[in-house]
């Protein structure tokens, strides 16, 4: 056999032996199984490299990351147990009688989310980011001490480069300033960027680089966006960094629709914990880490809780008091846990009357798929709003079989005027979650994602609120539209929903 065939027949192999272990070692669910098992048999040797970067069966936990995810829930283990031998005599106490409904939620949250419940703090929403840059750009030139950044997306435009302004402003002012952010989700921006806050004293950090030597990260990846200021003050939500999140893009022909938080109070070390556990999991130096002084250091008593917000332009119209809330961190670090899509089902399975959601992406797996279904077909009224505009065209076309088979059920879909880019569910109109989170396999289990969940029926109407304001902008999609399809289009909607797990 000459040289050519040894190659094809190690090629034949490879790939018939991928196909065995998906076949019968492979534990994820059946529809991700059978898209990878399409891949290599329609990609042969290009579908195992993909397989091997994509899947998630090949990424281990760093040494970096277990150490930082340890530190962190031993600074809360005690708040921890006590608030699970405690959590019954709380509900029944009085003092939150907003969250006497959802002890469930909140248990599941502090058992497997590791999430206190946090009181007392004010919750500012944002639905756009005109109104988010504004506050955030000012309340960072107040900075005193410390500011901790974290961005999914953070581009070389007008408002990133505002942005690397003021951190480098501070930075020379002798603010501690880091900056974290995805490798994979900045592909694009140059590390040029970043050098005046690194000359200025700042320190930037990369989530997970990707490098021909080690591929292997690629497809975990930290969705998180997320800011803390001198430990007192924290935003986080849909928004990255840059003009189209702002509407400044003219090179968008559609207007961005976006929700993001600004909260002050306790919850605010939950932040700062999920920041300095992904801090610590990609920077070299943690000798802070190691001597375990770090989260106190950062954390402020609860005499000194709350910044100074004279004079401060607080650009949101909704602001809500005294909001009980947990923030729940998930990833890929634990392959057999789903914390925020679990805590997701769960809430859609206790609505009695609403479920309102908003998403970019509706791509949803078996079991969130189920939970819609099963709330729709029980009386409960299910309305999600999803883009009419959307920037990934190929997601597009792989949601509309589940619009479609979820229509059939009771559930109803609008189309926003624009790209709807939020992340948020109301329950009932008292129970609300805002965070990172899209409705899809990446999002559920390969992606690092953040959620609050705010356990105030006045957070709720807030929410609500915004969710009909949204709806007013929005067109129902009806089964006349999916009846008068061509038969190409709908070819391609199944098509693409066959890959739907992969994206």
């Amino acid at each position: 056999m000459d040289f050519a065939g040894v190659i094809l027949l190690s090629g034949y192999i490879l790939n018939f032996s991928f196909i065995v272990y998906i076949l019968f070692f492979e534990h994820n669910d059946s529809a991700r199984r059978f898209s990878w098992l399409l891949a290599i048999a329609f990609l042969p040797l290009a579908g195992v490299i993909l397989y091997i970067l994509l899947s998630g069966n090949f990424f281990t936990r760093t040494r970096r990351m277990v150490r930082a995810t340890q530190a962190a829930n031993t600074y809360y283990g005690k708040l921890l147990s006590d608030q699970k031998k405690n959590l019954e005599t709380l509900l029944q106490s009085g003092q939150y009688k907003d969250i006497e409904t959802w002890g469930s939620l909140i248990h599941m949250n502090l058992v497997y989310g590791k999430s206190p419940v946090m009181g007392h703090n004010t919750v500012d929403i944002f639905t756009s980011g005109e109104e988010k840059y504004q506050t955030l750009f000012e309340e960072l030139r107040r900075a005193k001490k410390n500011i901790h950044l974290s961005y999914f997306i953070f581009n070389n435009d007008a408002t990133g480069k505002e942005l690397i302004s003021i951190l480098s402003e501070k930075a020379s002012a002798g603010v501690r300033v880091r900056l974290l952010y995805d490798h994979v989700g900045s592909i694009f921006t140059s590390h040029t960027l970043f050098k005046p806050l690194v000359q200025s004293g700042g320190i930037v950090n990369r989530f997970f680089p990707v490098s021909p030597i080690n591929p292997f990260s690629i497809n975990y990846r930290n969705h998180r966006k997320m800011v803390i200021i001198d430990g007192k003050s924290g935003y986080f939500g849909g928004m990255n960094i840059g003009d189209e999140y702002a509407n400044r893009n003219s090179a968008r022909p559609y207007y961005w629709r976006d929700t993001h938080v600004r909260i002050t109070g306790p919850a605010v070390h939950l932040l700062q914990k999920q920041f300095l556990v992904d801090w610590y999991t990609t920077t070299i130096d943690n000798d802070d880490l190691a001597d375990g002084t770090v989260f106190t250091d950062l954390f402020p008593t609860a005499a000194n809780m709350h910044p100074d917000e004279q004079n401060l332009p607080i650009q949101s119209k909704h602001r809500v008091e005294n909001v009980p809330m947990q923030i729940i961190g998930a990833g890929p670090d634990s392959f057999k846990d789903d914390e925020i899509r679990d805590a997701l089902i769960h809430m859609i399975s206790r609505a009695k009357k609403t479920v309102h959601i908003e998403t970019p992406y509706f791509t949803p797996d078996t079991a969130f798929f189920s939970s819609l279904k099963i709330a729709a077909l029980s009386g409960v009224e299910v309305k999600i709003i999803i883009p009419r505009d959307w920037d990934k065209w190929y997601v597009r076309l792989a949601a509309m079989p589940y619009v479609q088979d979820l229509l059939a059920c009771g559930v109803r879909f609008w189309r926003y005027n624009g790209f709807m880019h939020a992340k948020m569910f109301v329950i009932d109109g008292l129970l609300s979650t805002i965070g990172s989170t899209n409705i899809d396999t990446r999002s559920f289990s390969l992606h690092f994602e953040l959620n609050g969940f705010f356990y105030s029926a006045e957070a709720g109407r807030t929410c609500e609120r915004i969710f009909q304001e949204d709806l007013d902008n929005s067109r129902e999609i009806t089964q006349e539209f999916f009846a008068t399809a061509s038969l190409l289009r709908r070819g391609l909607w199944n098509f693409f929903k066959l890959f739907a797990p992969l994206m």
